[in-house]
């Protein structure tokens, strides 16, 4: 029982201590322990020592607040908490193992560290543009009245062909415009949404909520029949048409206005990361050589993921 909770420990220790070098001589200032756990054992206390290094209580109470929440729980228990220590000094033992046999200096190695970094600091970039704006009672009313057709109990039954660019949803919708009747074999042999395009494009019978609001704002403002124009989304560029409509009653206001500032805080944020996005490409001097694009062969792998295109 021993032994495969030891294993369990160790792989909470390799994935908490990424990055983690061997403990230094003097651990740093801690954070975050309780002022309890500080009466408990003096801060800076060596409760380890091995191969002329020190392992600190302040150490120890740092990685474990890298645990989860669970997991600081399980260790909790004198025995665990003996293996804790144990594995937190296994790990440098095996980490310098690795390095005499040169594993710190493998390409591949250097390539996922990289990498990790590389995420790691996008991740932090973005954050600053992930601030949910303010939307007033006014923005939410001025929404729900300008678009009359939303926030109601219709049910529409509606198709759609996705695409990745404009100008090849232009095209389809031209040739739709003269055919309309071609629209199931056009959505098979060209929409991304590969699990509508088996369908012809169907999409079933559904109620407000369940698609983007772009999506939403154009379908249900259809008559039965009815093509849209381009339609763009997160996802790309659609065409529309619904084939029912079952008319329903509209929402109070007040029923939905906590809905509506949502959809417009989240509205809002897309704008402002894709604002962002267009600057950054644009002051880069971001140029495509499309024909090159396009000789770009992905390497073989499973089947195709469905764009998720609505």
């Amino acid at each position: 029982m021993r032994s495969g909770c030891g294993a369990w420990l160790v792989a909470m220790l390799a994935l908490a201590a990424c990055g983690k070098g061997p403990p230094e001589a003097t651990a740093p200032a801690e954070q975050g322990a309780s002022s309890k756990a500080k009466a408990d054992t003096a801060p800076g206390e060596v409760v380890a020592r091995y191969q002329g290094r020190q392992l600190t209580t302040d150490q120890v109470r740092q990685e474990m607040e890298r645990l989860p929440a669970p997991s600081r729980a399980y260790v909790t228990a004198p025995e665990r908490k003996r293996q804790f220590v144990e594995n937190l000094i296994l790990n440098d033992l095996l980490f310098d193992e690795g390095k005499k046999a040169g594993y710190d200096r493998d390409p591949e190695i250097e390539r996922q560290v990289n990498d990790l970094r590389k995420r790691l600091v996008v991740q932090r970039v973005m954050r600053q543009y992930q601030t949910p704006p303010e939307v007033t009672d006014d923005q939410a009313r001025a929404y729900y009245d300008e678009n009359p057709t939303l926030y109601s109990t219709t049910q529409i039954h509606a198709s759609h062909i996705l695409v990745k660019d404009e100008d090849t949803a232009k095209q389809i919708l031209a040739e739709l415009k003269e055919h309309p009747e071609k629209f199931a074999d056009i959505a098979k042999e060209k929409s991304t949404d590969t699990g509508s395009a088996q369908k012809g494009g169907d999409l079933g019978t559904f109620g407000q909520g369940r698609m983007v609001p772009e999506f939403e704002r154009v379908a249900f403002a259809l008559q039965p029949g009815q093509l849209s124009d381009v339609v763009k989304t997160q996802y790309g560029y659609h065409i529309i048409m619904v084939s029912e409509r079952k008319e329903g009653e509209r929402k109070p206001f007040d029923s939905v206005k906590e809905q509506i500032k949502a959809t417009l805080r989240n509205k809002q944020l897309q704008d402002q990361m894709q604002g962002h996005f267009d600057a950054l490409k644009r002051d880069a001097g971001l140029t495509l050589d499309e024909a090159a694009l396009a000789r770009i062969t992905p390497p073989a792998g499973g089947p195709p993921v469905p764009a998720g295109g609505h």
